[in-house]
Protein backbone atom coordinates (compact mmCIF):
# COMPACT_ATOMS: atom_id res chain seq x y z
CA UNK A 1 0.00 0.00 0.00
CA UNK A 2 1.44 3.60 -0.71
CA UNK A 3 3.02 5.23 1.72
CA UNK A 4 0.72 8.73 0.53
CA UNK A 5 -2.15 6.35 2.07
CA UNK A 6 -1.68 7.74 5.09
CA UNK A 7 -5.38 7.61 6.54
CA UNK A 8 -4.37 11.77 7.68
CA UNK A 9 -5.24 15.31 6.14
CA UNK A 10 -3.19 16.34 3.84
CA UNK A 11 -3.69 19.47 2.40
CA UNK A 12 -6.22 17.65 -0.37
CA UNK A 13 -8.34 15.98 2.12
CA UNK A 14 -8.49 19.28 4.38
CA UNK A 15 -9.69 21.12 0.87
CA UNK A 16 -12.65 18.46 0.94
CA UNK A 17 -13.10 18.09 4.84
CA UNK A 18 -13.68 21.91 4.65
CA UNK A 19 -16.07 21.68 1.41
CA UNK A 20 -18.67 19.04 3.22
CA UNK A 21 -18.40 20.26 6.48
CA UNK A 22 -19.53 23.68 4.90
CA UNK A 23 -22.90 22.77 4.85
CA UNK A 24 -23.13 22.95 8.91
CA UNK A 25 -19.78 24.79 10.19
CA UNK A 26 -19.10 28.40 9.91
CA UNK A 27 -15.07 28.65 8.65
CA UNK A 28 -14.06 29.22 12.20
CA UNK A 29 -16.03 26.16 13.14
CA UNK A 30 -14.59 24.24 10.59
CA UNK A 31 -10.88 25.53 11.59
CA UNK A 32 -11.60 23.98 15.09
CA UNK A 33 -13.15 20.64 13.49
CA UNK A 34 -9.88 20.16 11.41
CA UNK A 35 -7.66 20.85 14.38
CA UNK A 36 -9.66 18.93 16.45
CA UNK A 37 -9.02 15.83 13.85
CA UNK A 38 -5.37 16.46 13.27
CA UNK A 39 -4.66 16.81 16.90
CA UNK A 40 -6.39 13.75 17.64
CA UNK A 41 -4.53 11.33 14.92
CA UNK A 42 -1.36 12.45 15.76
CA UNK A 43 -1.65 11.03 19.09
CA UNK A 44 -3.14 7.98 18.08
CA UNK A 45 -0.29 7.64 15.04
CA UNK A 46 1.65 4.78 14.41
CA UNK A 47 4.61 5.45 11.79
CA UNK A 48 6.60 2.61 12.96
CA UNK A 49 3.67 0.26 12.14
CA UNK A 50 3.94 -0.19 8.20
CA UNK A 51 0.90 -2.84 8.62
CA UNK A 52 -2.03 -1.98 7.00
CA UNK A 53 -4.77 -0.49 8.84
CA UNK A 54 -8.37 -0.72 7.96
CA UNK A 55 -12.03 0.27 9.59
CA UNK A 56 -15.01 -1.96 9.06
CA UNK A 57 -18.56 -0.24 9.02
CA UNK A 58 -22.00 -1.55 8.80
CA UNK A 59 -24.93 0.56 8.13
CA UNK A 60 -26.71 -1.72 10.96
CA UNK A 61 -25.02 1.40 13.21
CA UNK A 62 -23.97 -0.33 16.48
CA UNK A 63 -21.16 -2.66 16.79
CA UNK A 64 -23.22 -5.42 15.11
CA UNK A 65 -22.23 -9.11 14.98
CA UNK A 66 -20.58 -9.49 11.75
CA UNK A 67 -17.96 -6.08 13.29
CA UNK A 68 -17.33 -8.30 16.16
CA UNK A 69 -16.38 -11.24 14.16
CA UNK A 70 -14.70 -9.55 11.59
CA UNK A 71 -12.50 -7.24 13.56
CA UNK A 72 -10.26 -10.20 15.10
CA UNK A 73 -10.72 -12.36 12.30
CA UNK A 74 -8.67 -9.75 9.84
CA UNK A 75 -6.71 -8.25 12.91
CA UNK A 76 -5.53 -12.36 13.47
CA UNK A 77 -4.52 -11.78 9.15
CA UNK A 78 -2.11 -9.28 10.21
CA UNK A 79 -4.34 -6.33 8.91
CA UNK A 80 -4.03 -3.52 12.44
CA UNK A 81 -7.68 -2.43 13.12
CA UNK A 82 -9.21 0.49 14.64
CA UNK A 83 -13.00 1.14 14.83
CA UNK A 84 -14.94 3.37 16.64
CA UNK A 85 -17.54 1.32 18.75
CA UNK A 86 -20.34 3.86 18.24
CA UNK A 87 -20.27 5.40 15.01
CA UNK A 88 -23.84 6.78 15.73
CA UNK A 89 -22.92 8.69 18.47
CA UNK A 90 -20.96 11.14 16.41
CA UNK A 91 -24.25 12.38 15.18
CA UNK A 92 -25.18 13.79 18.84
CA UNK A 93 -28.96 13.16 20.34
CA UNK A 94 -30.41 15.15 17.47
CA UNK A 95 -29.22 13.04 14.79
CA UNK A 96 -30.16 9.72 17.09
CA UNK A 97 -33.74 10.59 17.16
CA UNK A 98 -34.28 11.55 13.42
CA UNK A 99 -32.09 8.24 12.16
CA UNK A 100 -34.21 6.40 14.72
CA UNK A 101 -37.77 8.10 13.54
CA UNK A 102 -36.57 7.58 9.71
CA UNK A 103 -35.83 3.88 9.96
CA UNK A 104 -38.46 3.67 12.59
CA UNK A 105 -35.82 2.39 15.46
CA UNK A 106 -36.18 3.76 18.41
CA UNK A 107 -32.97 2.98 20.02
CA UNK A 108 -29.56 2.21 19.87
CA UNK A 109 -27.90 0.00 21.95
CA UNK A 110 -24.12 -1.63 21.46
CA UNK A 111 -23.41 -4.91 21.76
CA UNK A 112 -20.40 -4.34 23.70
CA UNK A 113 -22.16 -3.20 26.59
CA UNK A 114 -22.90 -6.78 27.39
CA UNK A 115 -19.62 -8.10 27.96
CA UNK A 116 -18.78 -7.34 31.63
CA UNK A 117 -16.36 -4.54 32.88
CA UNK A 118 -15.80 -3.62 28.75
CA UNK A 119 -14.07 -0.70 28.29
CA UNK A 120 -14.30 2.11 24.77
CA UNK A 121 -14.46 5.08 26.77
CA UNK A 122 -10.08 5.16 25.59
CA UNK A 123 -7.35 8.22 25.92
CA UNK A 124 -5.50 8.45 22.81
CA UNK A 125 -2.31 6.88 24.33
CA UNK A 126 -4.51 3.92 25.47
CA UNK A 127 -6.00 3.71 21.73
CA UNK A 128 -1.94 3.84 20.44
CA UNK A 129 -0.69 1.54 23.26
CA UNK A 130 -3.48 -1.48 21.84
CA UNK A 131 -3.45 -1.17 18.28
CA UNK A 132 0.74 -1.41 18.76
CA UNK A 133 0.43 -4.15 21.17
CA UNK A 134 -2.97 -5.77 19.93
CA UNK A 135 -3.21 -5.20 16.54
CA UNK A 136 -6.83 -4.14 17.11
CA UNK A 137 -8.95 -1.10 19.04
CA UNK A 138 -12.84 -0.45 19.81
CA UNK A 139 -13.57 2.72 21.47
CA UNK A 140 -16.17 5.33 21.53
CA UNK A 141 -15.45 8.98 19.65
CA UNK A 142 -13.83 11.31 21.80
CA UNK A 143 -16.75 13.33 23.60
CA UNK A 144 -14.85 17.04 21.91
CA UNK A 145 -16.22 16.31 18.47
CA UNK A 146 -19.75 16.19 20.13
CA UNK A 147 -20.56 19.73 19.59
CA UNK A 148 -19.81 19.44 15.88
CA UNK A 149 -22.27 16.84 15.38
CA UNK A 150 -25.08 18.30 17.10
CA UNK A 151 -24.83 21.00 14.43
CA UNK A 152 -24.79 18.29 11.46
CA UNK A 153 -27.80 16.79 12.56
CA UNK A 154 -29.73 19.53 14.24
CA UNK A 155 -30.47 22.33 11.41
CA UNK A 156 -32.40 19.85 9.18
CA UNK A 157 -33.06 16.99 11.43
CA UNK A 158 -32.83 14.63 8.87
CA UNK A 159 -36.47 14.23 8.37
CA UNK A 160 -35.72 12.88 4.19
CA UNK A 161 -33.61 9.90 2.62
CA UNK A 162 -31.38 12.76 1.33
CA UNK A 163 -30.52 14.64 4.42
CA UNK A 164 -30.42 11.84 6.39
CA UNK A 165 -27.79 10.84 3.98
CA UNK A 166 -25.98 14.17 4.05
CA UNK A 167 -24.93 14.20 8.01
CA UNK A 168 -24.42 9.85 7.58
CA UNK A 169 -21.34 10.82 4.97
CA UNK A 170 -20.03 13.47 7.55
CA UNK A 171 -20.09 10.86 10.32
CA UNK A 172 -18.49 8.16 8.46
CA UNK A 173 -16.10 10.61 7.41
CA UNK A 174 -15.09 11.74 10.44
CA UNK A 175 -15.09 8.00 11.85
CA UNK A 176 -12.51 7.04 9.24
CA UNK A 177 -10.20 10.34 9.68
CA UNK A 178 -10.80 9.97 13.82
CA UNK A 179 -9.67 5.83 13.18
CA UNK A 180 -6.43 7.31 11.24
CA UNK A 181 -6.94 4.18 8.77
CA UNK A 182 -5.84 3.94 5.46
CA UNK A 183 -8.88 1.81 4.20
CA UNK A 184 -11.88 0.92 5.13
CA UNK A 185 -14.70 -1.64 4.43
CA UNK A 186 -18.81 -1.45 4.29
CA UNK A 187 -21.39 -3.68 4.98
CA UNK A 188 -24.66 -1.79 3.19
CA UNK A 189 -27.94 -3.35 4.15
CA UNK A 190 -30.45 -3.73 1.91
CA UNK A 191 -34.04 -4.99 2.52
CA UNK A 192 -36.90 -4.79 5.66
CA UNK A 193 -34.28 -4.88 8.30
CA UNK A 194 -32.26 -1.72 7.20
CA UNK A 195 -32.92 1.83 6.19
CA UNK A 196 -32.06 1.41 2.59
CA UNK A 197 -35.16 -0.81 1.38
CA UNK A 198 -33.83 -1.25 -1.95
CA UNK A 199 -30.54 -1.93 -4.28
CA UNK A 200 -30.58 1.62 -6.02
CA UNK A 201 -30.69 3.29 -2.81
CA UNK A 202 -28.01 0.49 -0.96
CA UNK A 203 -25.80 1.80 -4.36
CA UNK A 204 -26.37 5.53 -4.52
CA UNK A 205 -25.04 5.42 -0.39
CA UNK A 206 -22.00 3.28 -1.54
CA UNK A 207 -20.80 5.33 -4.42
CA UNK A 208 -21.19 8.73 -2.58
CA UNK A 209 -19.04 6.53 0.40
CA UNK A 210 -16.13 6.00 -2.49
CA UNK A 211 -16.31 9.20 -3.30
CA UNK A 212 -15.79 10.77 0.12
CA UNK A 213 -12.68 7.32 0.34
CA UNK A 214 -11.44 8.60 -2.77
CA UNK A 215 -11.40 11.98 -1.59
CA UNK A 216 -9.89 11.42 1.18
CA UNK A 217 -7.61 8.84 -0.17
CA UNK A 218 -8.17 6.38 1.72
CA UNK A 219 -8.48 2.91 -0.20
CA UNK A 220 -12.27 0.91 0.21
CA UNK A 221 -14.48 -1.36 -0.22
CA UNK A 222 -18.34 -2.16 -0.11
CA UNK A 223 -20.84 -5.17 0.19
CA UNK A 224 -24.43 -4.47 -0.25
CA UNK A 225 -26.26 -7.49 1.17
CA UNK A 226 -29.36 -8.94 1.97
CA UNK A 227 -31.07 -7.72 4.88
CA UNK A 228 -34.93 -9.02 4.72
CA UNK A 229 -34.11 -11.43 7.84
CA UNK A 230 -32.34 -11.62 10.81
CA UNK A 231 -28.25 -12.23 10.28
CA UNK A 232 -27.43 -15.58 12.11
CA UNK A 233 -30.03 -17.05 14.83
CA UNK A 234 -29.34 -13.95 17.80
CA UNK A 235 -31.26 -10.69 17.81
CA UNK A 236 -30.35 -9.05 20.96
CA UNK A 237 -26.98 -7.87 22.59
CA UNK A 238 -25.85 -10.70 24.71
CA UNK A 239 -27.19 -13.63 22.75
CA UNK A 240 -25.40 -11.94 19.35
CA UNK A 241 -22.38 -11.97 21.66
CA UNK A 242 -22.61 -15.59 22.39
CA UNK A 243 -23.56 -16.27 18.57
CA UNK A 244 -19.97 -14.06 17.89
CA UNK A 245 -18.14 -15.97 20.00
CA UNK A 246 -19.55 -19.06 18.48
CA UNK A 247 -18.68 -18.29 15.06
CA UNK A 248 -14.92 -17.80 15.94
CA UNK A 249 -15.08 -21.00 17.09
CA UNK A 250 -16.28 -22.43 14.03
CA UNK A 251 -19.56 -23.14 15.32
CA UNK A 252 -22.14 -20.30 14.38
CA UNK A 253 -24.75 -19.72 11.62
CA UNK A 254 -23.19 -20.21 7.89
CA UNK A 255 -24.86 -17.07 6.94
CA UNK A 256 -22.74 -14.92 9.79
CA UNK A 257 -19.42 -16.84 8.77
CA UNK A 258 -20.11 -16.15 5.03
CA UNK A 259 -20.56 -12.52 5.32
CA UNK A 260 -17.46 -11.75 7.64
CA UNK A 261 -15.15 -14.41 5.33
CA UNK A 262 -16.51 -12.12 2.23
CA UNK A 263 -15.64 -8.90 4.07
CA UNK A 264 -12.58 -9.92 5.05
CA UNK A 265 -11.50 -11.04 2.08
CA UNK A 266 -12.05 -7.96 0.38
CA UNK A 267 -9.87 -6.27 3.07
CA UNK A 268 -7.14 -8.43 2.69
CA UNK A 269 -6.84 -7.92 -1.04
CA UNK A 270 -7.41 -4.78 -0.73
CA UNK A 271 -4.20 -4.41 1.72
CA UNK A 272 -2.40 -5.97 -0.87
CA UNK A 273 -1.76 -9.15 0.50
CA UNK A 274 0.32 -11.38 -1.82
CA UNK A 275 -2.76 -13.23 -1.98
CA UNK A 276 -5.53 -13.85 -4.81
CA UNK A 277 -9.45 -14.26 -3.69
CA UNK A 278 -9.64 -18.11 -3.10
CA UNK A 279 -5.89 -18.16 -0.96
CA UNK A 280 -7.45 -15.22 1.23
CA UNK A 281 -10.40 -16.45 2.04
CA UNK A 282 -8.83 -19.64 2.93
CA UNK A 283 -6.14 -17.68 4.84
CA UNK A 284 -8.84 -16.48 6.95
CA UNK A 285 -10.75 -19.87 7.54
CA UNK A 286 -7.33 -20.72 8.46
CA UNK A 287 -6.97 -18.22 11.45
CA UNK A 288 -10.93 -19.70 12.84
CA UNK A 289 -9.90 -23.21 12.34
CA UNK A 290 -6.69 -22.54 14.09
CA UNK A 291 -8.08 -20.47 16.95
CA UNK A 292 -6.13 -17.42 16.13
CA UNK A 293 -9.14 -15.59 15.58
CA UNK A 294 -10.62 -16.37 18.89
CA UNK A 295 -7.44 -15.87 20.54
CA UNK A 296 -7.44 -11.83 19.17
CA UNK A 297 -10.49 -11.42 19.98
CA UNK A 298 -9.49 -12.72 23.96
CA UNK A 299 -6.58 -10.03 23.48
CA UNK A 300 -9.17 -6.89 22.56
CA UNK A 301 -11.38 -8.02 25.67
CA UNK A 302 -8.25 -8.42 28.28
CA UNK A 303 -6.80 -5.09 26.71
CA UNK A 304 -9.97 -3.37 27.30
CA UNK A 305 -10.66 -4.44 30.72
CA UNK A 306 -13.79 -6.89 30.06
CA UNK A 307 -13.90 -10.59 31.71
CA UNK A 308 -12.00 -13.13 29.18
CA UNK A 309 -13.49 -15.57 30.52
CA UNK A 310 -17.12 -15.44 28.68
CA UNK A 311 -15.05 -17.31 26.00
CA UNK A 312 -15.63 -20.65 27.94
CA UNK A 313 -18.69 -19.65 30.12
CA UNK A 314 -21.41 -18.31 28.84
CA UNK A 315 -23.24 -18.20 31.93
CA UNK A 316 -20.92 -15.19 32.30
CA UNK A 317 -23.00 -12.54 29.97
CA UNK A 318 -26.44 -11.30 31.04
CA UNK A 319 -28.99 -14.05 31.18
CA UNK A 320 -32.44 -13.31 30.83
CA UNK A 321 -34.60 -15.47 33.13
CA UNK A 322 -37.56 -16.89 30.92
CA UNK A 323 -37.74 -18.97 27.58
CA UNK A 324 -40.99 -18.77 25.64
CA UNK A 325 -40.77 -21.14 22.35
CA UNK A 326 -42.92 -19.72 19.38
CA UNK A 327 -44.78 -22.67 17.35
CA UNK A 328 -45.50 -22.87 14.08
CA UNK A 329 -49.36 -22.37 13.28
CA UNK A 330 -49.89 -24.47 9.85
CA UNK A 331 -47.28 -26.27 7.36
CA UNK A 332 -45.53 -24.55 4.53
CA UNK A 333 -42.82 -22.07 3.77
CA UNK A 334 -41.24 -19.63 5.58
CA UNK A 335 -42.30 -16.59 2.64
CA UNK A 336 -41.24 -13.76 4.23
CA UNK A 337 -40.08 -12.38 7.75
CA UNK A 338 -41.39 -9.30 9.18
CA UNK A 339 -38.48 -7.15 10.53
CA UNK A 340 -40.18 -4.22 11.80
CA UNK A 341 -41.96 -7.11 14.31
CA UNK A 342 -38.97 -8.71 15.41
CA UNK A 343 -37.42 -5.58 15.79
CA UNK A 344 -40.00 -3.97 18.00
CA UNK A 345 -40.70 -7.08 20.06
CA UNK A 346 -36.29 -6.99 21.10
CA UNK A 347 -36.13 -3.57 21.81
CA UNK A 348 -39.66 -3.95 24.48
CA UNK A 349 -37.60 -7.01 25.84
CA UNK A 350 -34.85 -5.40 26.76
CA UNK A 351 -36.93 -2.57 28.30
CA UNK A 352 -38.96 -4.35 30.35
CA UNK A 353 -41.90 -4.00 27.85
CA UNK A 354 -41.50 -0.11 28.17
CA UNK A 355 -40.97 1.64 25.09
CA UNK A 356 -38.45 3.86 26.80
CA UNK A 357 -34.93 4.52 25.04
CA UNK A 358 -33.16 4.56 28.48
CA UNK A 359 -33.66 1.35 29.89
CA UNK A 360 -32.28 -1.44 28.67
CA UNK A 361 -31.55 -5.08 29.37
CA UNK A 362 -28.58 -6.90 27.66
CA UNK A 363 -30.13 -10.35 28.74
CA UNK A 364 -33.29 -10.62 26.87
CA UNK A 365 -34.05 -10.94 22.80
CA UNK A 366 -35.24 -13.65 20.04
CA UNK A 367 -33.62 -16.93 18.67
CA UNK A 368 -34.70 -17.70 15.11
CA UNK A 369 -34.72 -20.54 14.36
CA UNK A 370 -36.16 -20.58 10.77
CA UNK A 371 -34.88 -18.85 7.07
CA UNK A 372 -37.04 -17.60 4.54
CA UNK A 373 -37.51 -20.59 2.38
CA UNK A 374 -37.13 -23.26 4.78
CA UNK A 375 -39.92 -25.71 5.00
CA UNK A 376 -42.04 -25.84 8.29
CA UNK A 377 -44.47 -28.10 9.63
CA UNK A 378 -47.38 -26.85 11.90
CA UNK A 379 -46.22 -26.71 15.68
CA UNK A 380 -42.45 -26.26 14.76
CA UNK A 381 -40.89 -23.90 16.88
CA UNK A 382 -39.84 -20.85 14.40
CA UNK A 383 -38.06 -18.66 17.13
CA UNK A 384 -37.62 -18.68 21.16
CA UNK A 385 -38.21 -15.62 23.01
CA UNK A 386 -35.73 -14.70 26.09
CA UNK A 387 -37.30 -12.29 28.47
CA UNK A 388 -37.25 -11.33 31.59
CA UNK A 389 -40.36 -9.40 33.21
CA UNK A 390 -42.64 -8.10 30.86
CA UNK A 391 -46.26 -6.73 31.49
CA UNK A 392 -47.92 -8.68 28.40
CA UNK A 393 -46.20 -12.09 27.76
CA UNK A 394 -49.17 -13.11 25.38
CA UNK A 395 -48.53 -10.08 23.31
CA UNK A 396 -45.32 -11.11 22.73
CA UNK A 397 -46.06 -14.52 21.94
CA UNK A 398 -48.64 -13.02 19.38
CA UNK A 399 -46.47 -10.45 17.71
CA UNK A 400 -43.47 -12.72 17.15
CA UNK A 401 -45.70 -15.14 15.71
CA UNK A 402 -47.43 -13.00 13.27
CA UNK A 403 -43.78 -12.24 12.30
CA UNK A 404 -43.48 -15.00 9.90
CA UNK A 405 -45.57 -15.08 6.87
CA UNK A 406 -45.89 -18.64 6.06
CA UNK A 407 -47.13 -19.56 1.92
CA UNK A 408 -47.77 -22.68 0.65
CA UNK A 409 -44.96 -22.72 -2.12
CA UNK A 410 -41.15 -21.12 -1.48
CA UNK A 411 -40.18 -17.80 -2.28
CA UNK A 412 -38.27 -16.47 -4.89
CA UNK A 413 -34.58 -17.10 -4.46
CA UNK A 414 -33.25 -13.99 -3.07
CA UNK A 415 -28.88 -13.65 -3.11
CA UNK A 416 -27.64 -13.29 0.07
CA UNK A 417 -24.33 -11.03 -1.77
CA UNK A 418 -26.21 -8.24 -3.86
CA UNK A 419 -23.14 -6.64 -5.21
CA UNK A 420 -19.42 -6.01 -4.57
CA UNK A 421 -18.39 -2.50 -4.93
CA UNK A 422 -14.38 -1.91 -5.20
CA UNK A 423 -12.15 1.41 -5.00
CA UNK A 424 -8.55 1.19 -4.94
CA UNK A 425 -6.46 4.16 -4.76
Amino acid sequence: MSSSLTGHLNHQATAFVTEVMSKWLDDEEINSFIKTIKDWQEKIALPDIRLPKFAPYSTGWSIDKVSLVLVPLVSSAGVVVSKISEPLALLGSAGKQAFHRLVNFNRHSNKLQSIPGFQTSLSPKEIKNQLSQVGAVLFSPPKQMASFFKKISAPKGANSFQDLRDSLLSCFMSSILLCGVNGASFDIKVGEGSFLKNSQDARSLALSLKNVCNRLRINSTFILSDMNQPLGQAVGNSLEVREVLEVLKGKGPLDVLKLALELGTEILLLANKPLNRTEAKRDLKDKIIKGEALEKFKQIIEAQKGNPRIIDDYSLLPQAKNRMKILSPNRGFIHKIMMKQIRSVCLELEAGGKKSADLSDHGPGLLIFKKIGEKVEKGETLAEIHFNKVQNVSSFEKESQGAFMISEKPPDFRPFIIERIGAKV
